[in-house]
């Protein structure tokens, strides 16, 4: 569990959101999975929404280049969840926290969310990516004490 899951477990603790973790070994994930999926970090809870998959990234955003967006692999991450909602049936969705601001917010969006976004192509990779703007994201903040209904009325928007 890295920094940024920790801190997302302790903050559903704290919290009393009912969640599951997911361990990442590769014997906790089945070989049929493994070459088309990706395995969220946790399944969460939400009263009147039901389950839904997170995956939990930590992400520095650079002030210095005036970009406030998060990036996202469109081959190792969007497309294998993409793959994971179909067979699963559950809905994905993405919170990042920036190690910066010591996780003291989270930045939520689901996955059809982020399918909205443009596709771009890495000038040094040649691999596509998609941005995502913070101000397009579901912000809770922990230090405010916001709760996760806030999840609920940001899809109303």
């Amino acid at each position: 569990m890295n920094d940024a899951e920790r801190a997302f477990k302790n903050w559903l603790e704290n919290h009393n959101i009912p969640y599951f973790y997911i361990e990442q070994s590769p014997e906790t994930f089945s070989g049929v999975f493994r070459s088309i999926a990706k395995r969220p970090d946790f399944l969460v809870v939400i009263r009147h929404l039901g389950i839904i998959a997170v995956d939990v990234k930590s992400q520095t955003i650079n002030p210095n280049t005036g970009h406030k967006d998060f990036v996202l692999d469109e081959e190792n991450e969007v497309k294998k969840y993409i793959e994971f909602e179909k067979i699963t049936r559950l809905p994905v969705w993405i919170v990042f926290g920036k190690p910066e601001e010591n996780y003291n917010a989270w930045y939520w969006i689901p996955l059809f969310k982020i399918l909205e976004f443009p596709l771009r192509t890495s000038s040094r990779s040649g691999k596509p990516f998609r941005t995502i703007p913070t101000v397009d994201c579901i912000h809770i903040n922990v230090k405010q004490n916001e709760p996760i209904s806030k999840l609920i009325l940001g899809l109303i928007k």
